[in-house]
């Protein structure tokens, strides 16, 4: 079971990795030829543009776990009509995402206290984002496809070539021509539409080989009871994931007060802390497929055995991060920027990293647990305790109430990563484990 949670994750991990260079070489780049001005416009625009990242995010979740399910029950007949449907709904969906976006765009830049030196920056990459956001979508709708028909090599191989071409027209628009911050939104938006191509057309070759019966037709026909499963556990974890990056922003716009030096500063602890989340998470989302299979077929006993293996896995990862920023705190956050006012708030903010840390290596095993689980009431208690009531609440706390700044708002925040551990934790003892003693007796 080991080596088939890590066949799973290792191309799940390395998919995220070059999505997060995606926006981080964005940021590499631009920061190295505009300073702290740029770092800041690329942090602040791009997590404007994540929001909506984030909400496909959580569908795409739902619906690799629900097809893990279908596959487990033994459902294989009706994958088709279900994807056909998903599909369908997800272009109206990314069509809606673009006309509600676009015009709160600079509402959301002044909420977010968008410096003035980096606000036309941030406003252009966001504007190109969003009108860029249908391949972004579909990206992670067929990713979480080709996962879920359990294939994770393909999504890594789309966007390999994303991030490849990306650097290399990143270099071209930014460094070549000139073309600041919206030549590197504009590389993305190019970089994702090449992998959707090449994804469409390869699951359209693979069809027969994954058991597929989808015409262009069935986007337009609608299975009314697949949509409804669907929506029931895709919009609580759609709702988890914004209302997270919500908290995120909320937290980043009391932040930009203290100026760009900060603002930089937080656009690049947010780029770190995005990786880290990812790179477990790539584990999560391995444990989450299999948990799920195997609840669906009745085997509840595998449960704990691949809890335990997520937690081995991620804690292990945890662990070599830490070191990693124990002994290169500076040059891994000069990676982004030469600006040594920047790069004098690693230090102070190293105990909050390493906090961070722990806490994203025991995260994946109570998310696996839940999202495996497909129980959209967790999902939706998750998002309300930990990113509106938790991230906010304490930030405030210790940012506002107790004086400590910019450092509070982190340190906030970073507590509040326990509180979803703690409900997967109270969810496993009151629950599944009920559960796994009633099928041992």
């Amino acid at each position: 079971m080991t080596s088939h949670l890590v066949k799973l994750a290792i191309p799940v991990l390395l998919s995220h990795l070059m999505m997060v260079l995606l926006n981080t070489v964005d940021m590499i780049v631009v920061g190295q030829r505009l300073g702290e001005v740029g770092t800041s416009s690329v942090s602040i625009g791009g997590s404007v543009a994540m929001l909506l990242n984030a909400f496909i995010g959580g569908f795409s979740s739902a619906m690799q776990v629900i097809i893990a399910m279908m596959i487990g029950a033994g459902r294989h007949k009706h994958i088709s009509k279900f994807i056909s449907t998903v599909c369908g709904f997800v272009i109206v969906v990314a069509i809606a995402s673009i006309f509600i976006m676009l015009p709160f765009t600079d509402l959301m830049l002044n909420l977010l206290n968008t410096p003035i030196e980096a606000y036309n920056g941030a406003r252009e990459y966001a504007l190109i984002c969003i009108l860029g956001i249908i391949p972004i979508y579909f990206y992670h709708i067929i990713s979480a496809i080709f996962r879920g028909l359990g294939d994770s090599k393909h999504p890594f191989i789309f966007i390999f070539i994303a991030c490849s071409l990306n650097i290399v027209l990143d270099l071209v628009f930014v460094l070549g021509l000139d073309m600041g911050v919206g030549g590197a939104a504009i590389a993305t938006v190019i970089a994702q539409l090449v992998s959707v191509v090449l994804s469409v057309v390869v699951l359209a070759r693979k069809r027969e080989a994954f058991g597929l019966t989808i015409k262009i037709k069935d986007f337009c026909r609608w299975d009314k009871q697949e949509l409804f499963k669907f929506i029931k556990l895709a919009i609580p974890m759609a709702i988890n994931n914004s209302a997270i990056q919500i908290a995120g922003m909320v937290i980043n716009s009391m932040t930009n007060y203290f100026g760009v030096t900060v603002s930089a500063f937080a656009g690049i602890r947010a780029n770190i802390a995005t990786t880290v989340d990812l790179i477990l998470g790539s584990v999560a989302a391995a444990g989450a497929m299999i948990i799920g299979q195997n609840i669906a077929a009745g085997k509840l006993k595998r449960v704990n055995g691949t809890l335990i293996r997520v937690g081995v896995i991620s804690l292990s990862a945890s662990a070599l991060l830490i070191i990693l920023f124990l002994i290169f705190p500076v040059p891994i956050f000069g990676i982004f920027t030469k600006e040594e006012a920047v790069l004098e708030l690693v230090y102070p903010y190293l105990p909050i990293l390493i906090f961070s840390l722990v806490n994203a290596g025991i995260r994946p095993i109570t998310r696996a647990l839940i999202d495996g689980s497909g129980n959209k009431r967790i999902n939706l208690i998750v998002a309300l305790l930990d990113a509106i009531v938790a991230r906010i609440g304490l930030a405030i706390v210790f940012g506002i109430l107790l004086k400590w700044g910019y450092m509070g708002y982190w340190f906030g925040t970073t507590l509040a990563e326990l509180v979803p551990i703690s409900i997967g934790a109270v969810f496993y003892f009151v629950s599944v484990r009920k559960k796994l003693t009633k099928e041992n007796i």
